[in-house]
């Protein structure tokens, strides 16, 4: 019989904020989430790099792998595993016109900095596997960047993530219309012409969610939790 595993985000349990409204009840801390979720019968835990190490630019790299060594005792208390680690790239003041693709050279620094930390805290955590949500990575003026230059940024981008380390495996999350409405890597199409352009295509997949396969240009949906990574090379 098969048996299926579930994961799950500690911003599926947050204050409760939103663009339009405040919180709407006191932070969880995030150990009491781990029990929780244990308790609930959950397998792993997904991560970005700053919900592992929270205010991750005040610390040097060894700093956040040894963060990151803490927190993986949390998870082993718990007999919880890591899923993935995901840069937060979207909610920092250098990335408000993308990361990768910024027009910004020293923007686009700052997000290969996050991306290799990201990496390292994965490694701590015992998981192989970065997620990429492509939030800011497009224009909201079709005029202010060009299309193709902002995808071979995104190419180089991730064959550097590639170099730094030869285990980890990189999966793309696209989203056609949130929140860039022009996205340079909107839908599941682009993620595979992408991934065939790196140095190591069996490295580099796609993580669908419900929302991306029903959205449209025009319509928005409500975002989902479940989200299935599907990399290339499956295991």
């Amino acid at each position: 019989m098969t048996k299926f595993k579930f994961s799950v985000g500690p911003w599926n349990v947050h204050e409760g904020a939103d663009t339009y409204g405040p919180a709407t009840r006191s932070t969880i801390p995030i150990e009491e989430k781990f029990q929780k979720f244990a308790e609930l019968g959950f397998s792993a835990v997904q991560f970005h790099d700053d919900d592992a190490v929270p205010n991750i630019n005040d610390y040097t790299e060894e700093e956040i792998k040894e963060k990151a060594r803490e927190l993986k005792k949390t998870l082993d208390k718990y007999n919880l595993k890591a899923e993935f680690v995901a840069p937060r790239l979207w909610m920092d003041p250098h990335t408000v016109d993308g990361g990768f693709m910024s027009t910004s050279a020293e923007d686009r620094e700052y997000a290969m900095w996050r991306s290799y930390r990201s990496i390292d805290i994965a490694n701590e955590l015992g998981t192989d596997l970065v997620v990429l949500w492509l939030a800011r990575e497009g224009t909201l003026c079709a005029e202010s960047k060009s299309p193709v230059w902002a995808t071979k940024m995104l190419i180089e981008s991730i064959n550097k993530m590639l170099e730094y380390d030869p285990k980890i495996r990189i999966c793309i999350e696209p989203k056609p219309n949130e929140p860039i409405d022009r996205s340079i890597c909107g839908t599941m199409g682009h993620v595979m012409a992408i991934s065939a352009a790196t140095i190591d295509p069996a490295r580099v997949g796609g993580n669908s969610t419900s929302t991306t396969r029903t959205a449209s240009a025009m319509t928005r949906t409500r975002p989902s939790a479940w989200k299935t990574c599907a990399p290339l090379s499956t295991r």
